[in-house]
């Protein structure tokens, strides 16, 4: 009988370690997949500052872009979270926003994640 509560203490311990492993898995993912996103965002808004600073885009334009790739990422940015500021070669562009870093299974916020971005247009050397 001994042996036998020996195997399924190790079943169970073995049992633990896998749900304690998954669970920090996907938190890792969820958090590198978010930063991996925002990165691109970020290398997205570089392009679009020179690109929008060179051929005089407006505000409207700029802003539903960037809402455009931020929907494409699966980003949670709104549009009252971008704000431009002057135009052409004084073209600046900021987005603030927060990402919720989840708990497996239940769903619940364990952690938030902030994200600022601040471009400006710069001119061609």
């Amino acid at each position: 009988m001994a042996g036998g509560r020996s195997s399924n203490t190790q079943r169970l311990t073995l049992l633990l370690w896998v749900l304690v492993a998954s669970f920090y898995f996907y938190l890792s993912y969820d958090y590198i997949r978010v930063t991996s996103h925002d990165r691109e965002f970020g290398e997205y808004m570089h392009y679009l500052v020179q690109l929008a600073g060179n051929d005089g885009r407006s505000a409207k334009d700029i802003r539903d872009l960037l809402l455009g790739k931020a929907q494409q990422l699966a980003l949670p940015v709104h549009a009252d979270q971008i704000v431009v500021r002057g135009q052409r070669n004084t073209l600046n562009i900021a987005v603030n926003y927060d990402v919720d870093i989840d708990l497996p299974v239940i769903q619940r916020e364990l952690y938030k994640k902030k994200f600022e971005h601040d471009v400006k247009f710069q001119l061609p050397r």
